[in-house]
């Protein structure tokens, strides 16, 4: 079997945290697989996330790593997952903004078995996807979906179409432990 070719997509603004990059870069010393970085930028994420996956099919990846630019990773995280040789599998991790809820849902009643867990919707700030399940999946592959005054955003949509094509989603759960979101603080003096 041929190691995978990994295209590690990073939907970006102009400018990305110094701490992601620093992750990106020693997470590229020793990847465990043939990878490509793919960077797209602009403002509407389900947009950016479409043309990576596009630039991903031309260099004929076999995989997409979707880390996001306000993300902190271990080193390892790629080789992690690509040892769970799921369709979807990544992290949970924490929203930027009070109340630090998790992202993400697990399915009900999904139990943890071997590190994983079964997921209704993972966020794709930290994500492995097969390249068959975009083949499986019309485009465009992510959405946003608005219900009533309320909007599901692209990875939420991605998601729900993903399971009602038959994909499984999964967490890794150890991962999700080590796997920041960069936010933004004001300091002030009391």
């Amino acid at each position: 079997m041929s190691a995978p070719i990994v295209a590690i997509c990073i939907p970006s603004g102009d400018m990305v945290h110094a701490d992601f990059a620093a992750n990106l870069a020693a997470l590229c010393l020793d990847p465990g697989a043939h990878t490509g970085i793919i960077n797209c930028k602009g403002s509407i994420v389900a947009v950016v996330r479409n043309q990576c996956v596009a630039a991903a099919q031309l260099i004929k990846a076999t995989h997409v790593l979707f880390l996001d630019s306000d993300m902190t990773f271990p080193l390892d995280v790629l080789k992690r997952l690509l040892r769970h040789d799921k369709d979807i599998v990544g992290a949970v991790y924490s929203r930027r903004a009070a109340p630090f809820s998790p992202t993400g849902m697990p399915l009900e009643g999904a139990a943890v078995e071997n590190g994983l867990r079964r997921m209704k919707i993972l966020p794709t700030g930290c994500m492995l996807i097969k390249m068959r399940v975009f083949d499986k999946l019309p485009k465009p592959w992510f959405s946003d979906r608005v219900e009533g005054e309320k909007i599901l955003g692209e990875d939420f949509h991605f998601c729900e179409r993903a399971a009602a094509a038959g994909f499984e989603i999964w967490e890794d759960v150890a991962l999700s432990k080590e796997v920041g979101h960069i936010g933004q603080k004001i300091y002030q003096l009391e």
